[in-house]
């Protein structure tokens, strides 16, 4: 059997904050926990009462339970109660009170022990403010915020679903946004699982059925929420927004780029062709108030509508694609044969053309045909800007994800200020240059995902350079 100095012994030297008292509180005494747990001595502990430790919001309670366990209505109680520490910060325990009687004297007294949760206490404060600004945001967000089951079901759904899809959250908890996605979307959505990557948040676009039966497009971004414990999927959160109007603006802007550019090309087209047209219809006139044919004339109109057929040829083969024949394409092999076709042509107007391959049999998916018209339109402008005796170098060179094929030449160059000009329809830095064919390069380069870079110096020289892909992304 422990006697009263063995309890004693207990008391203090318990961990857990404790106090003894008499069933009239008019004497306290407290354990070394008790004062560690408020940062007082005891001695300042023993100058204090109770009122003074503890908060007043607290107190009301407190001696509404004291009080039913002096009228013995009750034996123990518990409750979570405030205090003040000695710096001011407000300690929380779980205070439980019981009425003890010693046998041998029959002495009653409290025994009171605070449990500490003023940590835990903390964490759950700072938890509701959060919840509390989160929901806020959500409340009060355009967007739509939901909250899912692994099966999309909804869990929650913020307000503004009622001023985007009129539907009142309530009316939505529980159900599945596959019922009222378009079926034609649902089927695309299907192709795209968000569980193939469930770190990175995924964006996707459909059209969602309102109250009223309408579809309106909407954005949404999906983020998988995973459990800690069990690697799993727990919860998909979606951030949603009505796109309709940026699609019918998007929609316009497209329209009317697409007719600024139709207009631009038209009046190009008209003033290109109507150039040749003038000389070729003065001529006609001659032809006719002469009432004979006349060599020099008719030599002149044939050249001119060579010309006109160019230009629409040109202008036809920029407008078609050019990627329709996909196939390994050897690109030294390729540009070798180029070099060849115009090696006569540099020849006789005492040019050099010379060719270097850094690495042979070097492969790419591309359109042979088109590619070729690429290289050959490249080279023959180099040539054109060569004196006598200019000369240009082509090499074909290895590189980490593509080929580079640079075509250099030590001709006039190209002012700075024009530079940013090419590839523009109908902007040629030649006479009777149309643009066209180095729109098309530039068009055929694109469509096989590969680059045109152009460097030139007024007086040194130009050098172009055309990378292309190893392979195509699809």
């Amino acid at each position: 059997m422990f006697n009263l100095t063995q309890f004693r012994e207990v008391f203090y030297q318990a961990k857990i904050p404790q106090l003894i008292s008499s069933v009239d509180y008019s004497t306290t005494q407290f354990n070394p926990a008790f004062c560690e747990f408020l940062g007082y001595s005891s001695d300042e502990l023993a100058n204090l009462s109770m009122e003074e430790i503890s908060h007043p919001d607290d107190m009301v309670k407190d001696a509404q339970l004291f009080g039913e366990v002096l009228n013995r209505q009750r034996d123990r109680y518990q409750l979570e109660k405030r205090y003040f520490h000695k710096s001011g910060e407000i300690k929380t325990g779980i205070l439980t009170v019981s009425r003890i009687q010693i046998q041998v004297t029959g002495e009653e007294f409290l025994l009171g022990q605070v449990l500490d949760i003023t940590e835990k206490k903390q964490m759950e404060n700072a938890l509701k403010h959060r919840e509390k600004k989160y929901r806020l945001l959500a409340e009060h967000s355009s967007d739509m915020i939901m909250l899912h089951k692994v099966d999309y079901t909804y869990l929650y759904i913020s307000p503004s679903v009622k001023t985007v899809l009129g539907f009142q959250p309530e009316e939505l908890i529980g159900k599945n946004p596959r019922e009222f996605i378009h079926p034609d979307d649902l089927n695309e959505l299907r192709k795209q699982p968000i569980r193939n990557d469930v770190h990175a948040p995924k964006l996707i676009t459909y059209r969602f059925q309102r109250k009223d039966g309408s579809y309106v497009w909407i954005e949404s971004t999906v983020k998988a929420l995973i459990d800690q414990v069990t690697g799993e999927i727990s919860e998909l959160v979606t951030v949603s927004r009505d796109i309709e109007q940026r699609l019918e603006t998007q929609d316009r802007l497209r329209k009317s780029e697409k007719l600024a550019v139709v207009g631009q090309m038209a009046a190009a087209v008209a003033h290109e062709i109507r150039n040749p047209l003038t000389p070729i219809k003065g001529f006609m006139q001659l032809l006719n108030s002469e009432k004979e044919i006349n060599p020099v004339y008719l030599s002149i109109i044939l050249d001119e509508l060579q010309r006109v057929e160019a230009i629409i040829s040109e202008f036809l083969t920029m407008a078609k694609p050019h990627t329709e024949k996909l196939r390994g394409v050897y690109i030294d092999h390729l540009v070798r044969q180029v070099v060849q076709l115009l090696q006569p042509e540099a020849k006789m107007s005492q040019k050099g053309l010379y060719f270097y391959v850094e690495h042979p049999n070097l492969s790419i998916m591309g359109d042979t045909d088109s590619l070729k018209q690429v290289f050959l339109n490249i080279i023959k402008n180099a040539l054109e800007a060569l004196s006598k005796m200019g000369q240009v170098h082509i090499r074909v060179l290895e590189e980490s994800t593509g080929v580079k094929v640079e075509v250099s030449d030590d001709g006039c160059g190209i002012p700075e200020n024009r530079l940013q000009k090419l590839g523009e329809p109908f902007y040629s830095t030649k006479e009777k240059g149309t643009g066209l064919g180095l729109l098309t390069c530039y068009r055929i380069i694109e469509a096989h995902q590969g680059k045109i870079h152009i460097e030139s110096k007024e007086g040194e020289g130009t050098t172009v350079s055309i990378w292309l892909p190893y392979h195509l992304r699809k």
